[in-house]
């Protein structure tokens, strides 16, 4: 059933038009002034609104606007006389659905009225099906049942609709910068600016300039105005990593953004104020460093509101076969029925995954492309670093049933040679797939050519 509210200061053209909707199988309610229809509107809600252009105590316009900020779904259809044609097709401009003109037929209202409602069920659709997406997006990026797992995203789902800045804690590929992307997502702020920048990777004057932008002869060099991120980031949310690493006179400045909303750009002496939601990260202890005077205390106590902490791969062993499945069926293709081997699984299980899961996720990528047509991927397709720090008391590789005994060193120098073929010779991309430098690959290269 269509719920309608009409708002006309005619009440027998109201009662005319409630009558006959009704009939057509409609809930329909009528009031004379915007007074009323916005006290009821904060009581009940409508899938259509016919509105009178002209109202004795609001102008219609202006009512269309309160009732689209009020409830952003509801569907308004103008009515207007035909001096007022102008002002209705500028209404549309501003959200409402359709206009009719003094007097219309019962049978058109009707059918505009249909279709309004029809285009709202399509909206509330979208809006539901993009929600769901979201909750698929936030487990794909945080794969695993284990207990630690599910926290996280609890905790997500109960930080993302405030606005409440967030501190991630975790060690290196747990995975910060996508509990921060999750967090804006299922935020209000989802449809607005999503930005990341990386303190430890930046000089500290060029994170400042980043950061706060600067005007034009702030400094040498400075030839154009220059936006940063914070004004990028308005409306948004800035996602600062490690920020464990940033110096104490950008933390300083930092500060006053978080407390008053403002800051003031190299060269510039006005403020500029935005509206930011903040997530930093960090795998540093950040109350060591307070207490060896590294971090300021004051920063610390107002982005340590809300926490989150990542836990690393090795804490969650059960996750890890649910992880490594994930991650081959990303990069084996579509059709093709690549899986581990046994012992690969053993090795995935026993590592300590320093790296984490980006780690985890780099080392399948390059055992996808180093197994070649082989259908299954064992510990052979492994980097040798990774191999090195295993302690198995059964041999660390693996051969088919038939192979015998195995020759470590023929078997590196086979190893070699199928990583150099599946890059056509590149050697810099060899030796990066293999987990060496390129001076060491050379000189595996002249000992198997010996």
């Amino acid at each position: 059933m269509i719920d309608v509210l009409i708002i006309d200061d005619e009440s027998q053209l109201v009662e005319a038009f409630k009558m006959q909707l009704t009939k057509e199988g409609m809930r329909v309610t009528g009031v004379f002034n915007a007074r009323d229809a916005l006290a009821l509107l904060k009581k009940e809600s409508f899938d259509v609104a016919v509105l009178d252009i002209k109202l004795p105590d609001m102008d219609g316009v202006d009512l269309l606007l309160k009732l689209k900020q009020m409830e952003p779904t509801l569907e308004v259809i103008m009515l207007t006389g035909f001096a007022s044609v102008d002002t209705a097709i500028r209404s549309m401009k501003l959200g409402a659905y359709d206009y009719l003109t003094k007097p219309c037929k019962i049978s058109e209202l009707e059918t505009v009225i249909v279709k309004a409602f029809e285009k709202k069920s399509l909206k509330e659709k979208n809006i539901i099906l993009k929600e769901h997406l979201l909750r698929i997006a936030i487990h794909d990026n945080f794969i695993g049942e284990s207990m630690a797992m599910r926290k996280v995203r609890e905790l997500i789902s109960i930080v993302a609709p405030s606005n409440t800045p967030v501190l991630v804690l975790g060690e290196t590929g747990t995975g910060k910068e996508l509990a921060a992307r999750a967090i804006h997502d299922l935020s209000p702020r989802a449809g607005n600016p999503f930005v990341a920048i990386n303190s430890s990777t930046l000089q500290e004057t060029i994170l400042e300039s980043e950061l706060f932008g600067y005007k034009k002869g702030a400094f040498t060099g400075a030839q154009t105005d220059k936006m940063g991120l914070l004004e990028i980031a308005h409306n948004g949310t800035l996602f600062v990593d490690e920020i464990g690493d940033m110096g104490q006179p950008i933390q300083a400045k930092l500060l006053r953004v978080l407390e008053t909303g403002t800051f003031v750009k190299l060269g510039d002496t006005r403020e500029t104020r935005v509206d930011i939601r903040f997530i930093f990260a960090t795998n540093k202890n950040l109350k060591t460093e307070m207490q060896e005077k590294k971090f300021r205390s004051d920063l610390f106590f107002r982005i340590n509101t809300f926490t989150i902490t990542l836990p690393p791969l090795r804490e969650k062993k059960d996750d890890i076969a649910l992880l490594a499945d994930y991650f081959l069926d990303k990069f084996k293709g579509g059709g093709n029925k690549k899986e581990f081997s046994p012992k690969a699984i053993s090795f995935f299980m026993a590592y300590d995954w320093p790296g984490n899961v980006r780690e985890l996720e780099n080392v399948i990528e390059r055992s996808v492309l180093l197994s070649g047509k082989r259908p299954e991927i064992l510990a052979e397709d492994f980097p040798e670093d990774m191999l090195k720090n295993l302690h198995f008391d059964s041999p660390r590789l693996e051969s088919s049933p038939s192979a015998g005994p195995v020759n470590l060193a023929k078997m590196e120098d086979e190893h070699i040679k199928t990583v150099l073929a599946s890059v056509d010779g590149n050697k810099s991309e060899a030796a990066r797939l293999l987990g060496i430098s390129r001076k060491k690959l050379y000189s595996k290269i002249g000992k198997a050519d010996e």
